[in-house]
């Protein structure tokens, strides 16, 4: 029934509708095409897909914001999480504590794929979800940096005896 309410508006106005069409439309897509930032945000848009494709269908490694956890922390952590005094439990040396460094790379790695996936708001996302939850735990009191108070204190890692055969 629908079907057929269609092909009688068609009928009855198709040859109105392509006169308008006509005479409306070139000026239509002139002002879109005049929309400040509209090509900056095509050319974005097209950049972002191009290089989803190459990453999934061709396998060309992603491009990283930064290049590794050093990067990251020195030019992102670090500024988010400014010190806060005598309080903070922090290490110049904190690429040595192994624990640390984990946490930061994983951090890192975790940036990287949110601001892959939506670079307006994976700064927020971050903080948030992320360095909120990380940063507490590596400069309060349980930090794997407590020690370090006059100078670089190694941690030691958790104590693992070897499994047991059978245990599997």
């Amino acid at each position: 029934m629908s079907h057929l309410f269609d092909k009688k508006i068609v009928e009855a106005f198709g040859e109105t509708l392509a006169a308008v069409a006509k005479e409306s439309l070139p000026a239509a897509v002139e002002d879109v095409l005049a929309t400040p930032g509209l090509t900056d945000h095509l050319a974005r848009t097209v950049e972002r897909e191009v290089q989803r494709f190459a990453e999934t269908e061709l396998g060309v490694p992603p491009i990283l914001r930064f290049t590794d956890e050093f990067a990251f922390f020195d030019d992102y952590l670090r500024l988010a999480y400014e010190s806060t005094g005598m309080s903070q439990k922090w290490c110049s040396r904190w690429w040595a504590h192994r624990s640390v460094r984990f946490r930061i790379r994983s951090m890192w790695l975790a940036y990287e794929s949110l601001v892959r996936r939506d670079p307006a708001t994976c700064d927020e996302v971050f903080l948030r979800t992320i360095g909120d939850h990380h940063m507490p735990l590596l400069t309060g009191e349980r930090s794997p940096m407590v020690a370090c108070t006059s100078g670089h204190q190694p941690g030691k890692p958790l104590k693992s005896d070897p499994i047991e055969e059978g245990t599997l």
